[in-house]
C-alpha cells in the first residue's frame, strides 16, 4: 500500500510523464476546421490588430464567446510564435492543472490518497479529455476553471480558509469569461447538490458579498465594455447566444434529447464492468453509496439532464462532468472484487490490441486516406511493449492495476493518434497541405484564394493571399454583420447570388494567381459550373478539389 507522501511523489511523476506525452508532436499537424481554426485565427487577428475587446474572424466581429480563450492563445503565440504549437500549448497546461485539481478534490472528499491517485489516472485515460487537449476550443480552459472553483469551494467548506472563498469567486469569474453563464451551471449544480446531501445551510457573510462583487467586476468586465460601445449587443448575448442555443437549432447543432447517452456509455468503456454483478435497482445502488459518491453521481446526473434538454449539443459541451465520473470510478475501484479488477485489466488489454489492429487495418484498407509513417509504427510498437510490461509486472490483486493500465492506454492513444494526424492533414479537415501547395505555386505575392460556400478560417493563418468566401447557401457563410461599422467585410465575402458579383468572379477566375477551393461534399451550383472552364489545372485532396491556372 502506498503511503500518502509516496502517492503524491508518484503522482507528480505521472504528471511529468503526462506533460511529456501531451507535448510530443503537438505542433506537427495543421489546424482542424472549423472550431480549432476559428479560435486560432481569431486570436491571431486580435494579436495583430491590438484590439483585445472586439474579437474578429476574417474581418467580421465575432461575439459568440467571451475573450479569455483568445487571450490565453495569444500568450502562447507571444511565447512560441504564431503556429500550431503556440495555439495549443496552454491546452496541455490546462489539462495538467485539471489532473492536479482532480487529485485535490478527491483528497478533500475522501481523504484517501489511493482514490485521489487513481482518479487522476482514470481521468487522463478518458478519450473526451484527451480530445479536448488536441483541439483548440474553450472547453479545456472552462473545465480547468470549473475544477479550480469547485476545489476552492470544497477547500473553504472543509478548512474554512477565507482566501479560498475569494479564489472561488475569482475562478468562477474566469470560467464566466471563458464561456459565459453556462459555466456557472456546472459549478452551482455541484454546490447545491452537495449542500442538499450534506444538509448544509446557506449562510452568507461579508466575505460572500465581497466575493460576489469580485465576481461581478471581473466576470462582467468584458460584457460591460462591449455592450456600452456596441448598441444591441446585450440583446444579442441574451437572445441568440443564450436563449436560442438552449431552445432552437442554432448553428445547426440541434440534436435529440438522448444524444449524450450513447456517447457517455461509450466513453466510459470498460468501467461499466465494475457493475456487471450488481443490482440495477436505483434504491439499492443509492443506499450503498457514501455521501461523497452521492454528491458526484447526483451532480453528474443533474448536469447531464440539463444539457440533454438544451437543443444545441456538441460532445465537448459535457466535458466538465467527466472529472466527477473519474473520481466516482476511482472511489468504487477499491471496493471492486479481485475478479472485477482482473476483468478491467483484461478489457484494457483488449482495447490496446484493438488500437494497434486498427492502425494495421487503416493502412491496409484505406492507404490513400490514412498515411501511416514509420514513426507511427515504431511509436505503436513501443506503446504496446510498455503496456504489456505493466500488464505482466503488476499483480492482478492490485487495485491500482486497472487505473495504471488505463493511464498507459490514454498515453498510448494520445501519442498514436497525434502521430497519425501529423501524416493526414486532409483527413482531419486541415487546409495546411492545400495552402502550402498554393504558397509554393507561382509568385509569393498577389494571390487570391476563393472558397466556395464554406468558411475556412485557417487560410489566413497559413497564407498572406487574399481570401474570398463565395457565399451561396451554406450556414457557415452566413456571417453576423449587424455590428460592423463599415463595409470592408464585403470584399472578403462575395454573394454569388448577385449578378454583379458573378461578373467580378468570372473575371477574377481567369487570373493566373487565383485558386478556387470546392468541397467534394458540396459541388458547385449548376449556375457556376462554367467556372471550371476558367482554370486549366486541378489538384485533388481528401475533402477538397483545388482549381488553378498554371
Amino acid at each position: 500500500m502506498l503511503s500518502g507522501i509516496t502517492s503524491i511523489r508518484y503522482y507528480f511523476l505521472f504528471l511529468a510523464i503526462a506533460l511529456f506525452v501531451l507535448l510530443v508532436n503537438l505542433g506537427s499537424y495543421g489546424l482542424a476546421e472549423t472550431s480549432e481554426a476559428r479560435y486560432a485565427e481569431i486570436s491571431r487577428e486580435m494579436l495583430q490588430s491590438g484590439d483585445y475587446i472586439n474579437p474578429e474572424l476574417l474581418g467580421v466581429f465575432h461575439y459568440h464567446k467571451p475573450p479569455l480563450t483568445y487571450y490565453i492563445t495569444i500568450l502562447g503565440y507571444r511565447i512560441f510564435g504564431i503556429n500550431e504549437f503556440g495555439a495549443r500549448f496552454f491546452l496541455q497546461i490546462a489539462l495538467l492543472v485539471e489532473l492536479l485539481l482532480v487529485y485535490g478534490i478527491a483528497m478533500l472528499l475522501y481523504n484517501n490518497s489511493k482514490i485521489a491517485f487513481t482518479s487522476g489516472l482514470i481521468y487522463f485515460s478518458m478519450p473526451i479529455v484527451l480530445i479536448s487537449s488536441r483541439n483548440l476550443t474553450t472547453d479545456a480552459y472552462l473545465t480547468a476553471f470549473i475544477l479550480g472553483a469547485v476545489y476552492c469551494w470544497q477547500y473553504y467548506t472543509s478548512k474554512y480558509r477565507i482566501w479560498s472563498l475569494y479564489l472561488f469567486y475569482l475562478l468562477s469569474a474566469m470560467a464566466f469569461l471563458t464561456k459565459g453563464p453556462v459555466a456557472l451551471l456546472f459549478i452551482f449544480t455541484y454546490i447545491i447538490v452537495y449542500k442538499v446531501i450534506y444538509n448544509m445551510g446557506s449562510k452568507i457573510n461579508i466575505h460572500h458579498l465581497l466575493g460576489i462583487c469580485l465576481f461581478l467586476v471581473i466576470g462582467g468586465s468584458w460584457y460591460f465594455v462591449v455592450t456600452v460601445n456596441t448598441p444591441g449587443l446585450w440583446d444579442y448575448f441574451l437572445g441568440e447566444q443564450i436563449v436560442e442555443r438552449i431552445t432552437l437549432n442554432t448553428f445547426n447543432r440541434s440534436k435529440p434529447f438522448w444524444f449524450y447517452l450513447p456517447l457517455v456509455i461509450g466513453l466510459l468503456v470498460p468501467w461499466w464492468l465494475m457493475f456487471y454483478k450488481r443490482s440495477f435497482k436505483i434504491s439499492g445502488i443509492w443506499a450503498k453509496l457514501s455521501k461523497q459518491d452521492r454528491v458526484l453521481l447526483a451532480s453528474t446526473l443533474c448536469t447531464f439532464l440539463f444539457f440533454s434538454v438544451f437543443k444545441s449539443k456538441l460532445i465537448l459541451y459535457i466535458l466538465p462532468i467527466f472529472w466527477m465520473l473519474a473520481v466516482l470510478i476511482g472511489s468504487q475501484l477499491f471496493r471492486a472484487s479481485y475478479v472485477t479488477c482482473k476483468l478491467l485489466s483484461l478489457a484494457y488489454s483488449i482495447l490496446m490490441g484493438v488500437l494497434i489492429i486498427s492502425i494495421v487495418g487503416l493502412s491496409l484498407i484505406y492507404p490513400s486516406l490514412f498515411q501511416i509513417g514509420l514513426g507511427t509504427w515504431l511509436l505503436s510498437f513501443s506503446c504496446f511493449i510498455v503496456f504489456g510490461t505493466l500488464f505482466f509486472l503488476i499483480k492482478n490483486n492490485s487495485s491500482y492495476k486497472p487505473a495504471l493500465l488505463a493511464g498507459c492506454f490514454g498515453a498510448s492513444l494520445i501519442l498514436i493518434v497525434t502521430s497519425l494526424m501529423s501524416h493526414n492533414s486532409g483527413t482531419i479537415n486541415s487546409t495546411k497541405d492545400i495552402v502550402t501547395f498554393i504558397n509554393g505555386t507561382g509568385p509569393i505575392k498577389h494571390k487570391t484564394i476563393l472558397v466556395y460556400d464554406y468558411l475556412l478560417s485557417s487560410i489566413p493563418f497559413y497564407s498572406d493571399a487574399d481570401l474570398i468566401t463565395l457565399k451561396c447557401n451554406h450556414n457557415t457563410t452566413s456571417r453576423e454583420v449587424q455590428f460592423q461599422k463599415d463595409k470592408e467585410w464585403v470584399e472578403g465575402l462575395w454573394d454569388v447570388n448577385n449578378s454583379a458579383v458573378l461578373y467580378r468572379l468570372d473575371s477574377l477566375s481567369h487570373h493566373k494567381n487565383t485558386f478556387l477551393l470546392i468541397r467534394k461534399k458540396r459541388d458547385l451550383d449548376d449556375s457556376l459550373n462554367y467556372l471550371r472552364n476558367n482554370f486549366n489545372s486541378s489538384k485533388d485532396y481528401p475533402k477538397w478539389l483545388l482549381l488553378y491556372n498554371k
